[in-house]
């Protein structure tokens, strides 16, 4: 099968590019290289740096004529700056138009599309301390998105519908959990590896806020078997794929310090006053439709992704991630 994969030079597309490569497929990247690395694309694709919203992307694929394409395309950035609001939605929608054109004129048989369900939909009051007394969220829950670039995210969705009912192609819409398990630190957005950096520094981490809300995170391996099956599964559905679990940042860092055989403990700034919210991901469908579920739990995940950081031989850039505007915020911004 050939498969195009637009934004596979970032954290999750140069992940399945190389899954797909390792399982036999012919892989094209789409990718400017804005938020990824040239090192990062697995030398056995094709490689066209082209921002999706040149109209050189319509004459690759249809020179391609890949029988996929996998729409991994990250937001300009973590936070949401007034002057950036503009680029954001012209490289998400405008992109992404056209990207489906060119999918239509190539005749793909299948798109695949990268949404973000962790802050799609409004979290939920969480009574008291306990973590089980709450409702997951499935994929009919209401959609409330609350930031610029998940605005534009639910609106692709509906892009891809549109095209879907009138040009008959064929597509899966994944809304995610927080995906962690990152090896590039540069562009790093997961609190795990800010977490794993600041240690490593023996520095303490800065947790704004509160640290008892409950959010859904996933290892990116479990992403990785979700999109394997993905390419001949899920016709024409939105579903998540996320672990079913809630953690709180606390949880996070105590299980990165216990990995790491740190003592320090975080800096905390500010004090939640409202009761604890939870944002946790019903992933039945995916379980359902794929034949697949995610078999990586936390403490495995952790362990995996402090290995993965720490094989990186080139030291962090300074304050790649820094901690007084950290990933951390950005987790908790829909909160």
């Amino acid at each position: 099968m050939k498969i195009a994969i637009t934004g596979g030079a970032g954290f999750v597309g140069s992940r399945l590019s190389r899954a797909y490569l390792d399982a036999g497929h012919d892989v094209l990247v789409i990718d400017n290289l804005a938020r990824g690395a040239r090192q990062d694309v697995d030398g056995r694709a094709r490689f066209y740096q082209l921002d999706i919203r040149d109209p050189e992307v319509q004459q690759v694929l249809r020179q391609e004529r890949p029988d996929v394409v996998s729409h991994h395309v990250a937001p300009c950035a973590v936070a949401f700056p007034a002057e950036s609001l503009l680029a954001d939605a012209d490289v998400q929608l405008r992109g992404l138009l056209n990207v489906l054109d060119g999918c239509v004129s190539a005749s793909v048989t299948k798109f695949i599309y990268a949404s973000n369900g962790s802050t799609l939909y409004r979290p939920v009051p969480m009574p008291g301390t306990d973590q089980h007394s709450f409702h997951i969220v499935t994929e009919d829950t209401s959609l409330c998105p609350q930031r610029p670039n998940d605005i534009n995210r639910l609106a692709g969705e509906w892009y891809v519908r549109h095209y879907a009912q009138e040009h008959g192609l064929v597509y899966t819409i994944l809304r995610y959990a927080q995906i962690y398990g990152e090896s590039c630190r540069e562009w790093a957005r997961h609190p795990v590896t800010y977490f794993v950096d600041m240690l490593a520094r023996n520095e303490r981490p800065v947790i704004r806020g509160s640290a008892s809300d409950l959010r859904d995170h996933i290892h990116i391996d479990d992403v990785v078997r979700a999109n394997l099956r993905i390419l001949e599964r899920g016709r024409n559905c939105t579903m998540h794929i996320s672990s079913g679990e809630g953690y709180t940042l606390t949880q996070l860092f105590e299980a990165v310090a216990a990995q790491l055989s740190s003592d320090l403990s975080p800096v905390r700034i500010g004090s939640a006053t409202a009761e604890p919210t939870a944002l946790v991901l019903d992933n039945t469908l995916a379980c359902q439709q794929l034949g697949w579920q995610p078999q990586i739990d936390m403490a495995e995940g952790i362990q995996r992704a402090v290995e993965t950081l720490r094989g990186q031989n080139a030291p962090l850039q300074e304050r790649a991630i820094p901690a007084h505007a950290s990933v951390v915020d950005a987790v908790l911004a829909h909160a």
